[in-house]
């Protein structure tokens, strides 16, 4: 006979099991309240909202949004999070290049990025390269301070190390503070990963927009709550998928740790 001790250890293992029980338990909740009409019109149900996706991908309006706006998040982020990057890793190793951004970094950090974006719609217009540009300054930040944070965790003794044993400063680099930094490094892309979604669609909002952020207003000011809804739905699965290739790769990357992940999954 079971002792009961079973199940416990089952959802233990796989905690996974309890996040899908109530996420799925939240969904019914509000299907149940909007088939009751308990919900204002302008709420729309789960089981609404995917018919309303659906209908979407079958007349190609969805594909035509996701596109270009993938193609400016990930832009943004490849060139804003690879820099912050870079220079968060040399600010950790270098006092001279880290105090040389300081200033300058304590400044423009508290900023809220989309504010810039009427100020870079003066040089290059309400365009891509505009909107790549914003979320590129959005992403590095997350970036830089992580890997910054991650280059000055290392253990001083693992330096001392190499010195003694007279590996060279680019040796000490690539073989001790990068490995080691990792896991912060990795931390830090993923904010970076979705602050770029989210700087995405506040860019898409101004001005005129072929992605998801103005269809998401075009459907607010028509009153078409089913396609506002499937281009929320399509920014979040956007959004997931982005984070688990990230994350699958984040994963291969720290193996040798044994760590399978940043920790913060």
């Amino acid at each position: 006979m079971s002792d009961g001790r079973a199940p416990l250890a089952t959802l233990r293992e796989a905690p996974w099991i309890v996040s899908i029980a109530f996420a799925a338990s939240l969904l019914a909740i509000w299907q149940l309240g909007a088939a009751m009409g308990r919900l204002p019109e302008y709420i729309l149900g789960p089981a609404d909202i995917v018919a309303a996706t659906f209908d979407q991908i079958h007349r190609g309006e969805l594909l035509d949004r996701v596109i270009p706006s993938l193609r400016r998040a990930l832009s943004g982020f490849a060139i804003g999070a690879s820099i912050g990057v870079v220079l968060g890793l040399l600010a950790g190793v270098s006092r001279p290049f880290r105090e040389l951004f300081d200033l300058t970094q304590a400044f423009t950090h508290p900023i809220p990025k989309i504010a810039l974006f009427p100020a870079v719609a003066i040089v290059l217009g309400f365009t891509d390269p505009a909107r790549i540009l914003i979320i590129a300054i959005a992403a590095f930040f997350p970036a830089y301070l992580n890997a910054l944070n991650g280059a000055l965790g290392v253990n001083p003794g693992l330096v001392w190390v190499g010195r003694n044993i007279g590996a060279s400063r680019v040796r000490i680099f690539l073989q001790v503070v990068l490995p080691a930094s990792l896991p912060r490094t990795v931390v830090g892309l993923r904010i970076s990963l979705m602050v770029s979604f989210i700087m995405m669609v506040a860019t898409e909002l101004v001005g005129h927009s072929d992605g998801l952020g103005a269809g998401l207003m075009d459907a607010y000011l028509e009153a078409e709550y089913g396609e506002m809804y499937a281009g929320i739905l399509a920014v979040a699965v956007c959004g997931v998928l982005a984070n688990a290739i990230l994350l699958l790769v984040s994963r291969r990357l720290l193996s040798w740790q044994g760590a399978g992940g940043t920790g913060h999954d």
